[in-house]
């Protein structure tokens, strides 16, 4: 007897769970196409995982893409254009938030072109971000001001 999908996926996840970096990069390479940037085996695991969802019961529909694309569309946050994101990033009491594995982070701007975050006082959004992730990130990037690209 043939194992059904369901079965094929749990497998193939029993798999990923052994893996070690290197069977995991070379992993993420078949499925993605591209090899993976910097990350630790837990991140490969769950992209890889997503992944395999998507190929074994289906990713997003169209329908449910454009009801998301609706959303970020009235979002003005998710639509800022180059100008509207630099008069943004000075307005005093524009708070900046990112999820950063796992945790909650606020930056505000302080409106002098300085931003406050946990009570100290930064020149950039990019310095808050070094601080918050220990590497060198475009501020504006980090928070999601600014289209990557």
């Amino acid at each position: 007897m043939l194992p059904n999908q369901d079965e094929i996926f749990a497998r193939q996840m029993d798999v990923i769970q052994r893996q070690n970096m290197l069977e995991l990069s070379s992993k993420f390479e078949e499925l993605f196409g591209f090899k993976p940037g910097k990350t630790t085996s837990r991140g490969l695991r769950k992209r890889l995982a997503y992944r395999l969802q998507e190929i074994y019961f289906g990713g997003l529909s169209e329908h449910d893409t454009q009801i998301l694309n609706d959303i970020a569309d009235k979002d003005p946050m998710s639509n800022l254009n180059p100008a509207t994101a630099k008069k943004l990033t000075k307005r005093e009491g524009t708070r900046f938030r990112r999820v950063w594995k796992g945790a909650e982070y606020e930056a505000i701007a302080v409106g002098d072109g300085t931003f406050e975050f946990n009570g100290k006082k930064y020149k950039s959004l990019s310095a808050v971000a070094r601080e918050i992730t220990g590497t060198r990130w475009n501020g504006k990037l980090f928070f999601g001001v600014k289209a990557n690209g």
